[in-house]
């Protein structure tokens, strides 16, 4: 019996010599993407107005409260034409804020616009309202919410440039949706007991169509961000700042390793350096780079501790961004275990997490934009 344990110790320690920890350090890089627009308008096109056409009310629960608070105008047809004001106040807000092209290349005017940007609402329906319901279940479906918005630009002359719906959906931690669903009430234990003693479908339907109606202000502020970001995508020039890191090791066994992580990390931050006699464009470090990524995937195979292995593939991943090949970038980051959570999950001790979740963003950007994105360089 001694001998066995003895044994399983023996065996045991074998695997924890195997299993050592490599210290890992982050070293962070940061770079820029100017992204093009989807649509290239005539240079002669410089003027635009906006219009937004809802029945939705921008004043929530607390808006109205403040504005009750402040206005102390007793005449109920006085008071209906200030509210009228306060609404128009925020969708005005609003309209700035989120509809607006911003910068130099387009300037909003009301008088003989180059081109129209419309943004109309559709009303709220509840439908696929089962007739029976398991109140017990939280994943009971209650129906199906349907409500939308269009974004329209059209020229002067009526010709219409973009045209887009965009559809509302509930921010549910399973990915977004247009599902009603019992837990979607789960902190409202009041209103699940008025839905239940609900039996009538048509009166369910009213019910839940006014419940979700008291969210329009949050929903019709989702639609005018979406068409503002859709509006950006398609006729400005924009910039998104990356970032990232590279990995090395804290271990002499790794200098060569960390030589080139150096090497590259310098040259990446290089690009938009402060001094000029510094700053150096993507093709001055192009040679670095690529030779970074020669000797990092020659390493690969050759390490069977599971740190190396995640450092190697993230400084690959991410150098070959840079490079402008997705299809190294995304299988490299791919062979990164645990990265579909990042928010929760780590590759390693530290900060590492959130050097990741920005190579992870990075590579959605340049994904989505292609060729239109491209990296960055001061003059």
């Amino acid at each position: 019996m001694k001998k066995i344990i003895l044994a399983i110790l023996f065996i045991t320690s074998l695997l924890a010599i195997g299993q050592k920890k490599i210290k890992t350090k982050t070293n962070p890089v940061g770079w820029s993407y100017t992204i093009a627009p989807l649509i290239n308008l005539p240079d002669e096109t410089k003027t635009y107005s906006i219009a937004v056409e809802t029945d939705l009310d921008p004043m929530d629960f607390w808006d109205e409260l403040n504005w009750n608070m402040q206005v102390s105008e007793k005449n109920s047809e006085k008071r209906q034409l200030l509210y009228q004001q306060a609404v128009q106040d925020t969708l005005n807000k609003w309209t700035e804020n989120y509809l607006e092209l911003s910068g130099s290349t387009f300037n909003r005017t009301n008088s003989s616009p180059d081109f129209i940007i419309t943004l109309v609402t559709d009303t709220f329906t509840m439908d696929s309202i089962p007739e029976i319901m398991d109140y017990s279940d939280s994943d009971a479906v209650l129906g199906e919410i349907n409500v939308s918005a269009t974004l329209t630009v059209r020229t002067s002359q009526g010709e219409t440039i973009l045209e887009e719906n965009i559809p509302f959906y509930i921010d549910d931690p399973e990915g977004p949706t247009s599902t009603l669903q019992l837990r979607h009430f789960v902190l409202n234990p009041a209103f699940k007991l008025k839905l239940k003693l609900t039996k009538k479908p048509e009166k369910r339907r009213r019910l839940l169509t006014n419940r979700i109606k008291r969210f329009e202000a949050d929903i019709l502020e989702t639609f005018m961000q979406r068409a503002g970001d859709l509006l950006k995508d398609n006729f400005l020039y924009q910039n998104r700042t990356a970032y990232g890191a590279m990995f090395s090791f804290k271990d002499k066994e790794y200098d060569e390793f960390n030589e080139h992580a150096e090497t590259v990390q310098e040259s990446i931050n290089s690009l938009s350096a402060l001094s000029k006699k510094k700053r150096k464009t993507l093709d001055e470090i192009r040679p670095a780079l690529e030779s970074a990524v020669v000797l990092w995937q020659q390493e690969l195979p050759k390490s069977d501790y599971p740190d190396v292995q995640d450092a190697l593939n993230a400084n690959i991943a991410l150098t070959s961004l840079l490079l402008n090949d997705m299809i190294a970038a995304k299988l490299h980051f791919s062979n990164i275990p645990d990265t579909e959570n990042l928010e929760r999950e780590m590759m390693v001790a530290g900060s590492s997490n959130y050097y990741l979740k920005g190579l992870q963003d990075a590579i959605v950007v340049k994904e989505l934009s292609g060729d239109r994105a491209q990296v960055y360089q001061s003059e």
